[in-house]
């Protein structure tokens, strides 16, 4: 099936008429799909044989002082134009917060916006982008709320209903293979056959526009971009009546612009009153936007990685605009061969390229020659099959699938495939020339990550492994990493190594990130630029808001945000505020009247001190002089682990173990004070006092025998009094859940524990147990594996029974057994079903 086999509805057949209307006004149109090789060369035959007095572009308008960077010989696609602008919005508590919206207008060397710009400037033609300014296109449509989108959205063709049907019928899986197959592999000669080429588009486009109802279109946005764009149209013909325009827009909005039009032509295109004013309000909307001109991608422009328009791989659609352009060239040079020729070159050249791609990263299953011939065999028969003109993109893959992957892409060959649609997308990064409009921020992170030697040619992730302890050199470019992830920019993600802020792997040596430069970070760069123009101002900056939220908390003024705040400048490099930090956090120390938040801050200056090399902390801080401050606030403040209700308790109970290990730090760090007697004084001070709350109770009377502050017979009795007769039975859960997760191995010591225990689950009925189960589970978790057999053994000899009876055995069994194993249970139940005896089989396993 083919468009001009499809019957049209009345109302494109009365537009077709009114183009040819339009077109002897010197209006033409190109209604093209984003960043497709076929209309991009539609673009630019038509420009070519008008040779046009002005080529109007769908986008917005307050982008045309970027136009000649987008010209300027030192741009390489992909490229893109960000905008931004502010918009009002309310927040949580009522009040109206200004929020950024961004969006991405992008190029590449194949998109017909990038083409018509091209070839107008070669025709001399004057160039402009004619729709609403971005901020206007905000006011309009905010369903993507603080969302970075597309300023080319194709989603009503990608959902549209009449173009699934079409591609169901026509066998294809989707409305990007159906694309290609009626646009993208035409012949060269039917791509030069611009008018033939922009009529099919239009019918395609206008067809799916026809799934819309009107109210749809003005909600968000479509009607109120299409009035602008036309008044660009009209305004320009009605100065210049004669004047040749070339119209490149989304081919989803040339049905109302020549509708539009049309109506216009015996008003000679004037606008009315109301119309200009409309106009001219809209257009004072562009001082509201911002935008540059920034670096983009092959991956981010791929349509497969859930950009909102265009092509999918478009790696493979440059090397299909290369050689079209090349197959042009051989044309003009009077060397003439059917375009089949050079597509299925192309395709065997692109497979060969992936199969070594993957050799070099070193699949398993990468293909060899064999491979290659088989699947450029396939490609080209079903490309034959199919009838098109050489092998296109689904030609490619399909034959790459039949020949590459073996099995299942479900299973373990999944990762090779996913390789193959990543040769597809590609990864090349497009070049601005220098000078242009970008904010200083851009350049000057670009430059100093360039410094660090940090690899910025493409999007692909990198690894980077920093010696961070011993390399002075290595330490600052993790500073520069950490200070990106601070200010939220996305360049570089930590794997491993050393972190003090959460105290995890400090011993290990290295530092692992993986990084990519990629059009998402400029973009946050630019969004950041508002802020300043210097990574470490900003940053100070955002480290002056912390400090003064944490002055404005009162009374609840936290150590531990304060020591948070000391590390994170550390981290960053701003050593400039350390010295005012510390002063910060001794006054906070002071003030804090929190047990929980005082623990964890003394922990935090262990990291500090543990990784005074890495942050590169003078001597002179003393930090050992703030942890003996601390320690003492600590010990002023530990009787609030008495005062709790039964909700706190287990707040209190991790912030009295964590008291206990952070202790055990402090020998290594000032050795003249015996801390571990400071803490077991103020464990003796909660005696009597815990009763109301068990759990902290058998914490503390298990940490002062393993101190060796009260002897085995204090705690046996204290056992005894949790579980004596007539005591509440979650009291004594609670006690016995306390002294095993503080000190699990006494559960081994004192066997009393076991045996009151289970004289206290045998009164109980199952709904108790069960509802009991999940803490008791958590208790007993807490023993080591061989801590586990010596209590099995000791359960088995109480209970005269074997140990072994207690151990749970599970049989492993490899897949071959297990595939025999059913073979077997299969000849089984058939031999039931001969002799009859399969119902008398399931009856009686039924019974038993």
């Amino acid at each position: 099936m083919s468009l001009p086999s499809i019957p049209l509805p009345e109302r494109l057949e009365k537009a077709l008429v009114s183009w040819q209307q339009l077109e002897s006004e010197n209006i033409y149109f190109a209604p093209v799909r984003h960043h497709s090789p076929a209309c991009a060369y539609g673009t630019l035959s038509l420009i070519e044989q008008i040779n046009p007095d002005y080529v109007l572009i769908e986008g917005p308008d307050s982008f045309n002082g970027l136009i000649a960077g987008l010209l300027h010989q030192d741009t390489q696609p992909p490229v893109a134009i960000m905008a931004q602008t502010e918009i009002k919005a309310e927040s949580l508590n009522g009040e109206s917060d200004s929020v950024t919206r961004s969006a991405y207008f992008p190029f590449c060397e194949y998109s017909p916006e990038w083409q018509a710009l091209k070839q107008g400037l070669l025709h001399k033609a004057q160039l402009q982008f004619i729709d609403l300014p971005w901020a206007a296109q905000v006011n309009i449509d905010e369903t993507d709320e603080s969302q970075s989108q597309s300023l080319q959205k194709e989603r009503y063709l990608a959902h549209s209903l009449f173009i699934a049907q079409l591609a169901k019928k026509s066998g294809c899986r989707d409305h990007d293979e159906l694309w290609e197959q009626l646009f993208e592999l035409r012949t060269l000669e039917q791509l030069t056959d611009w008018s033939t080429l922009f009529k099919d588009s239009f019918i395609w486009c206008g067809l799916a526009r026809l799934d819309y109802e009107p109210e749809v279109l003005e909600s968000e946005g479509s009607t109120q971009r299409e009035a602008h764009m036309q008044a660009h149209i009209q305004t320009i013909k009605a100065q210049q009546p004669n004047a040749k325009i070339v119209v490149v827009t989304g081919g989803f909005h040339t049905l109302a612009l020549i509708e539009g039009l049309s109506e216009c032509v015996s008003a000679k295109f004037s606008l009315t009153t109301t119309a200009q004013k409309q106009f001219v309000k809209q257009q004072k909307t562009a001082e509201n936007d911002n935008a540059w001109l920034i670096r983009y991608s092959d991956d981010k422009l791929d349509a497969l990685n859930g950009y909102a328009s265009g092509m999918p791989s478009p790696a493979f659609y440059q090397k299909v605009w290369e050689t079209l352009l090349q197959q042009r060239q051989d044309h003009k040079n009077g060397e003439v061969r059917p375009t089949q020729a050079y597509r299925n070159e192309l395709g065997v050249a692109y497979l060969a390229k992936v199969a070594t791609i993957l050799r070099e990263k070193q699949f398993d299953a990468a293909p060899g020659f064999l491979s290659v011939k088989l699947a450029a065999e396939q490609s080209i028969r079903l490309a034959a099959f199919r009838g098109h003109a050489g092998t296109g993109r689904y030609d490619l893959l399909d034959g790459l699938q039949s020949a590459f992957i073996k099995g299942s892409l479900d299973e373990s060959q999944d990762e090779l495939w996913h390789e193959i649609k990543t040769c597809f997308s590609g990864f090349r990064l497009g070049q601005i020339p220098k000078g242009t409009t970008t904010p200083p921020l851009v350049a000057q992170t670009y430059e100093m990550a360039k410094a660090f030697r940090f690899k910025l040619d493409d999007t692909l992730s990198k690894i980077s492994r920093l010696d961070v302890y011993r390399n002075k050199q290595h330490r600052l470019r993790s500073r520069f990493l950490h200070l990106l992830a601070f200010l939220d920019i996305h360049f570089a993600k930590h794997l491993s190594g050393p972190n003090f802020m959460s105290g995890n792997q400090m011993d290990v040596l290295f530092e692992e990130w993986q990084y990519a430069w990629t059009p998402n970070v400029e973009g946050e760069l630019i969004a950041l630029s508002e802020k300043g123009t210097q990574l470490k101002g900003i940053a100070l900056n955002r480290l002056f808001e912390m400090e003064k939220s944490l002055e404005q908390q009162g009374v609840s003024r936290s150590s531990q945000s304060a020591v948070t705040l000391l590390m994170q400048a550390a981290l960053i490099g701003l050593h400039q505020r350390i010295p005012a930090l510390f002063s910060l956090l001794d006054n906070y120390i002071q003030q804090d009247a929190k047990f929980e938040s005082l623990v964890a801050c003394g922990h935090k200056l262990v990291h500090l001190w543990r990784g005074r090399q890495f942050f590169d902390i003078e001597e002179n801080f003393a930090i050992e002089v703030r942890l003996d401050t601390l320690l003492q606030q600590v010990f002023y403040c530990f009787e609030q682990i008495t005062q709790g209700d039964e909700q706190q308790q287990e707040m209190h109970f991790n912030a009295l173990l964590s008291c206990r290990e952070l202790i055990t730090f402090m020998p290594e760090i000032n050795k003249a004070h015996d801390y571990s007697n400071d803490f077991y004084h103020q464990l003796s001070r909660c005696e009597g006092k815990l009763n109301h709350v068990p759990l902290l109770k058998g914490a503390v009377d298990a940490l002062r025998y393993l101190g060796a502050k009260t002897d085995e017979n204090t705690l046996v009795n204290e056992i005894q009094k949790a579980f004596s007769a007539g005591s509440d039975p979650e009291i004594a859960i609670g006690y016995f859940i306390g002294v095993m997760r503080a000190a699990p191995e006494l559960i081994l010591r004192i066997p009393l524990l076991i045996e009151l225990l289970n004289d206290l689950l045998s009164e109980w009925d199952e709904r108790r147990f069960i509802q009991v189960l999940p803490d008791l589970r958590f208790a007993f978790s807490q023993l080591t594996p061989k801590q586990n057999a010596q209590m099995s053994q000791y359960v088995a000899q109480n209970l005269s029974i074997e140990a072994q009876d207690l151990t749970l055995h599970q049989t492993e069994f490899n897949e071959k057994q297990m595939l025999q194993a059913l073979q077997l249970e299969q000849r089984l139940q058939n031999q039931l079903t001969e002799l009859g005896l399969q119902s008398w089989f399931t009856h009686t396993s039924e019974a038993k």
